[in-house]
């Protein structure tokens, strides 16, 4: 009788020491999942708000690069009617209003047009047609453009990599709310073994997304 006493007295001990440590393991694995939820969302939100300045950026790139662009046009265009009248001047034989209409070009025509001419066009079959074509025929605006449109797919870029780490984030946050979830069912089980696998698979969910959660950039805007 005593025997049996002190067995059933041990089985209880062992059951009230399970009984503790299932407490205190499910008690830091969701304080830990709501932590590293919070933290998740928190960060969530950030990239999403970098990811709007990125695109913010992109457009006024953007705006900027056009407006080059169309002022691009349309000093090819002023360049091409001037060229046009010039070279009418000289095969008419009109020096003066050649020289006239040379003295009015921009300076980057400018330069263009005396290397064309230092190529004798009109003497020179294998010359270039026009200027247009040469290497000296340059527009610093066009670089401008350059710049501009590669800044603008460089915040396009940076804006598409911030909203899939809002993503991944995102998801993390799920991870973490499964973790909760199966933490906070796992108690309601009476049966010891369905109570471990309950927790293991909470384990193993916040352990994978805690790994992920490591290796994620932070939002340093």
């Amino acid at each position: 009788m005593q025997e049996a006493e002190r067995k059933e007295s041990a089985s209880r001990q062992e059951r009230n020491s399970w009984e503790n440590w299932f407490e205190v393991i499910a008690a830091v694995l969701l304080g830990l999942a709501t932590l590293a939820s919070a933290w998740s969302v928190y960060q969530s939100g950030l990239w999403d708000g970098i990811q709007t300045f990125r695109l913010a950026e992109v457009n006024i790139a953007g705006r900027q690069a056009a407006a080059k662009d169309l002022y691009t046009n349309q000093l090819r265009a002023i360049d091409a009617v001037l060229f046009e009248r010039y070279v009418s001047a000289l095969s008419e034989k009109n020096q003066q209003l050649a020289e006239f209409l040379f003295q009015r070009f921009r300076p980057e025509m400018k330069v263009a047009v005396e290397a064309w001419l230092a190529t004798k066009p009109l003497q020179n079959p294998s010359a270039p047609l026009t200027p247009f074509t040469m290497a000296e025929y340059s527009l610093a605006i066009v670089k401008e453009a350059r710049l501009l449109h590669d800044e603008e797919t460089k915040k396009f870029a940076e804006a598409t990599k911030a909203n899939e780490i809002s993503d991944t984030y995102l998801l993390l946050t799920v991870l973490f709310s499964v973790t909760l979830f199966l933490g906070g069912i796992a108690a309601a089980f009476e049966k010891p073994k369905l109570r471990v696998v309950i927790l293991a698979l909470a384990t193993v969910t916040m352990t994978v997304a805690m790994l992920a959660l490591a290796f994620l950039p932070l939002a340093r805007e």
